[in-house]
């Protein structure tokens, strides 16, 4: 019996973005069982977006946010969906025509659990910036359980087995956009899965292209968003007795304080500013970590309790 696949997109007051977004993802071929919509958005806009596309051959479901976060989304769309296998992506993204069928071939093969797909840079906008988000490695095509997860790729082109990631519990809610730990949701649940044994492939005719329509300003907060988000993750591993975590941590400071140097070598003004926050966003969010500062958390132990 061939394998239903449901798509997940979570989105918050980008509905222009979401609108192609969608229109790629129902011109895949073949399509999806169904497309779920989790809305966190403070207006209508979206949910209309949505419903001018529900009269298609592919169902499009539109589910009302249950609260902030991209973690509370992604649980939340992960509960709905019906699909033995979950296809994710972000509301920034166009797809390929081929992508759904390109990304989930391994999972229907019996040949992984999971896997991501290649995420390349789409045209700057009028006032954007080219997208730094982007993945596209060369070699290995598996990874293994002490792989790093960056060099696993994000969550905005990945497929998974739906039981597998239900095994692996929700997505920890402190991390992601529009949470206190602000990214990185998608690399702990990478790092679960990985140190499960779960085999996860890279796809690289899974194509996608992020948009890029951040301003200089915008790819600064986002680079210091990306730095409090892994700052965060690599110290939750290490409190658990992940030593390998630690030595990333540190690993990483490193790296983005060459990367740091060769812009200031450069006189390159957008790579000092998005390394040097991505640097102080590192150590804040090993802090923000440490003290559990979730608004109205009764500290970190309550905050795991809430994710066991």
């Amino acid at each position: 019996m061939p394998a239903k696949v449901s798509v997940l997109i979570c989105t918050r007051d980008r509905s222009t973005l979401l609108e192609a977004c969608l229109l790629s993802v129902l011109d895949c071929a073949p399509p999806a069982a169904e497309v779920v919509v989790v809305d966190q958005s403070a207006n209508e806009s979206t949910r209309l977006v949505v419903c001018r596309l529900q009269e298609g051959k592919v169902p499009v479901r539109y589910l009302r946010g249950r609260g902030p976060g991209l973690s509370r989304a992604k649980n939340q769309g992960i509960e709905d969906c019906t699909g033995d296998i979950l296809v994710f992506t972000d509301d920034d993204c166009r797809v390929d025509p081929g992508w759904i069928m390109a990304l989930t071939e391994p999972l229907r093969a019996g040949m992984a659990s999971a896997a991501v797909g290649r995420t390349l840079p789409d045209r700057a906008g009028e006032n954007g910036e080219e997208t730094f988000s982007v993945y596209a490695p060369r070699g290995t095509r598996r990874f293994g359980p002490r792989t790093h997860p960056w060099r696993v790729g994000g969550g905005g082109n990945f497929a998974v087995l739906r039981d597998v990631i239900r095994a692996a519990g929700p997505f920890d809610e402190r991390f992601g956009p529009g949470a206190p730990l602000q990214s990185a949701e998608d690399m702990d649940m990478v790092h679960r899965l990985l140190r499960a044994r779960r085999r996860i492939v890279y796809v690289p005719e899974a194509v996608i292209w992020h948009r890029s329509w951040r301003d200089r300003a915008a790819n600064r907060s986002l680079a210091r968003a990306y730095g409090v988000g892994a700052g965060a993750y690599f110290t939750k591993y290490l409190l658990k007795g992940d030593l390998l975590s630690g030595w990333r941590f540190v690993q990483r400071v490193g790296i983005r304080s060459c990367h740091l140097i060769a812009g200031m070598a450069r006189g390159d003004r957008r790579r000092m500013g998005e390394q040097s926050e991505y640097l102080k966003g590192l150590f804040e969010g090993a802090a923000r970590f440490v003290s559990g500062s979730r608004p109205g958390a009764s500290g970190l132990a309550g905050l795991e309790r809430e994710q066991a």
